[in-house]
């Protein structure tokens, strides 16, 4: 309960978070894959394309790199997500998520449990085999 009323409070504030990269969640760190980025961004594509409300999924190539940017919509307010990969040695691969409210100076949390939910649902996709 403590983690929750903890969200809440940074919620009141942020409106724009990234893995590994925002003070006001510290827990939330990229998802570690045992394979390549490319494989990596793959999948995470197909789970991007997958999760409710997000639509008009697009991959973009600033830097060579791939860039995934969804739009979330929820009930009130169309959000952004942008997921890419970066190679983290040893046939691993990072993936990192930031979601971020077009609207608002706090969030209440969203774009927290957004990246939370697509990580468990790629973990998911990984661990089926696919």
């Amino acid at each position: 309960m403590m983690l929750w009323m903890l969200a809440a409070c940074a919620g009141l504030t942020v409106n724009d978070v990234t893995t590994g990269e925002s003070d006001a969640y510290p827990e939330l760190k990229s998802l570690w894959a045992q394979t390549n980025p490319g494989r990596a961004f793959d999948r995470a594509e197909i789970v991007a394309r997958s999760m409710p409300g997000w639509k008009n999924c697009e991959v973009s190539r600033p830097d060579r790199r791939p860039v995934l940017h969804c739009e979330a919509h929820t009930r009130f307010f169309v959000d952004d997500v942008w997921i890419w990969t970066v190679s983290a040695g040893g046939g691993m691969a990072r993936v990192m998520t930031r979601s971020a409210s077009r609207v608002g100076k706090g969030d209440l949390g969203t774009n927290h449990r957004r990246i939370l939910m697509f990580q468990d649902a790629y973990q998911h996709y990984e661990q089926s085999g696919r």
